[in-house]
């Protein structure tokens, strides 16, 4: 049985704004600016026409929420009572995923393209990538496509990512990136930009932005969510945003309307709500709940969750794997020699002279893999290291967990001898490597025959078996035999987030070591790629070195 749609009558959707047209212009008496009734009725009675373009409500008359009715009357239809011009002419709508943001600029540049009186309008849909361009443009086209009359006013060029009014003026909604050819020549009359958050700088949107100096009356939107990047654009904007609502920055042509959490109550329900205003409609309370739970056990989903659906910023790391979750990655009493035939993969993370050196072995049995680490230090300076970052250097030392080579710096012969006398102990295929500072040795262990590949440090090396280790350490299928050091480099990392939720290790502070872990991802990674490849397509079967 379909389910029925709780559908909100045009009549309502009508009558709703016209009660904020009246409240608004009693607000506003007084002041330089006032709504254009006229204005603001007509967008709202065009909207109101066009129809969903996904989801639940797709193919249904476009459901005007209440922000959204609000959004509208602000941003399309305050004027200035002087000049005759919009008040606003930067619009900030700062609002979680799944709140109707995208499809309601659409039917906004719908407004702008075909019933707003600017000739030779240029409308672009902005965003650093074309993916994400992409978005608001086929949302606006399949919006288009929906209504028979806008269709027959107008022309979609697919190649082009352009819609254009039929007519003696080129009027046309357009996608533009951040890497464009060239953005020469722009005179925006209206962009978006999408996700901001997300741009590697403001360069496009200072471009757009200039771009609108001729233009009377123009109108940038920014729709985004939160994210980590904060020191970008979009998080300026944000930090912007709430000094000129707060009254700390007077600047009448700047518009936002936020939706966010209290983030420190960010587990209460009711700040679910708060800044989801589109719950019951593009947000189910039930899938947030699931996403709660998930975000529970996992640093990385808590982040995510924030972010994306409490518009929280955070920054961009997050704690990794909790010590009780790491320490029930354990199996007492296991007879170690039954790793002597396991197929096993190792990762190498060479330190500086002085610190130490980590080789990590990751050896797959029973359905468990088995995590062997080893380490080096100079002895001279482990008592020093010990004062230093307040660890017991000298008791791991003495209990076999750390080898001291002599001296004041790395006796790398000394590690390249042990390594040797490991890969006779496991059946290691393959050891990934961190290429700094690493030649000389790489190059012996080869000539004695290991098999050795490089292993880029980069999100989209370090990501994949970053999370995948966190995956097998929350379903217990690590066992790390309770080495202490490994233990304590666990604790030191957090999670490097780029904005694509790329993830890698980090340290928490300058003197906290992670040699080990990232040992470990190295070898986890050079293990998810080894078993990815064919026998066919395998470099390691065929005896070649694949580089990353």
């Amino acid at each position: 049985m379909a389910k029925i749609l709780n559908l909100i009558p045009r009549d309502t959707i009508i009558a709703s704004a016209k009660r904020v047209i009246a409240q608004k212009q009693s607000e506003l008496k007084g002041t330089p600016y006032f709504i254009d009734e006229q204005i603001a009725l007509k967008a709202i009675n065009f909207i109101s026409l066009l129809k969903h373009t996904a989801g639940k409500f797709a193919d249904q008359p476009f459901q005007l929420l209440p922000f959204q009715i609000e959004f509208i009357i602000d941003v399309v239809a305050t004027y200035s009572r002087e000049g005759g011009t919009r008040r606003y002419k930067t619009a900030l709508l700062f609002l979680p995923r799944k709140n109707g943001k995208t499809e309601l600029i659409a039917a906004i540049l719908l407004f702008f393209l075909f019933i707003d009186a600017e000739r030779g309008k240029e409308i672009y849909c902005a965003a650093n990538e074309t993916e994400q361009a992409k978005i608001i443009f086929n949302a606006t086209d399949s919006m288009l496509r929906r209504n028979r009359s806008l269709k027959a006013m107008s022309t979609t060029y697919k190649s082009t990512k352009t819609i254009e009014k039929n007519g003696d003026f080129l009027d046309f909604v357009k996608v533009l990136t951040a890497n464009a050819d060239t953005k020469d020549g722009l005179k925006p009359y209206v962009f978006v930009y999408d996700e901001l958050h997300a741009a590697k700088d403001g360069e496009l949107w200072r471009v757009l932005e200039e771009g609108q100096i001729n233009r009377d009356n123009p109108l940038a939107f920014i729709i985004s969510t939160a994210g980590y990047n904060l020191q970008g654009e979009m998080k300026r904007k944000y930090d912007y945003a709430k000094q000129v609502k707060a009254g700390i920055i007077k600047d009448d042509s700047f518009y936002s309307m936020i939706f966010e959490a209290d983030p420190e109550k960010w587990q209460d329900e009711s700040e679910w709500i708060k800044a989801n205003p589109a719950i019951g409609y593009g947000v189910r309370l039930e899938n947030l709940r699931d996403r709660f739970l998930k975000a529970a056990s996992n640093a990385e989903d808590e982040n995510s969750f924030k972010t994306k659906h409490l518009n929280i910023w955070c920054n961009s790391s997050a704690s990794w794997i909790r010590d009780d979750v790491w320490q029930k990655n354990f199996i007492p009493n296991f007879d170690t020699k039954r790793l002597n035939t396991a197929v096993s993969y190792a990762g190498l993370d060479l330190s500086s002279t002085t610190d130490i050196t980590a080789y990590v072995v990751m050896s797959h049995l029973d359905g468990i893999f088995h995590i062997t680490p080893f380490f080096w230090v100079p002895f001279e300076n482990a008592s020093a290291r010990a004062k230093k970052d307040r660890v017991p250097y000298i008791d791991w030392i003495d209990k076999g967990f750390i080898r001291a080579t002599q001296g004041n710096v790395i006796d790398y012969d000394e590690v390249q001898r042990d390594i040797l006398e490991i890969n006779e102990r496991f059946n290691i295929k393959c050891t990934a490597y961190d290429r700094w500072n690493s030649a000389k040795i790489i190059t012996n262990l080869t000539n004695e025959g290991l098999e050795l590949t490089p292993f880029g440090q980069g999100f989209s090396s370090m990501s994949a078996p970053t999370k995948d280790i966190f995956a097998l350490a929350l379903s217990k299928k690590l066992n790390h035999f309770d080495n202490p050091v490994l233990r304590w480099m666990i604790s030191n990392v957090d999670l490097q987030i780029d904005s694509a939720e790329n993830v890698k290790p980090d340290k928490k502070k300058a003197r906290e070591r992670i040699d080990g872990v990232v040992a470990l991802v190295m070898a986890n990674g050079i293990r998810l790629v080894c078993e990815a490849q064919t026998p066919e397509t395998s470099p390691y079967l065929a005896g070649e070195i694949r580089s990353f």
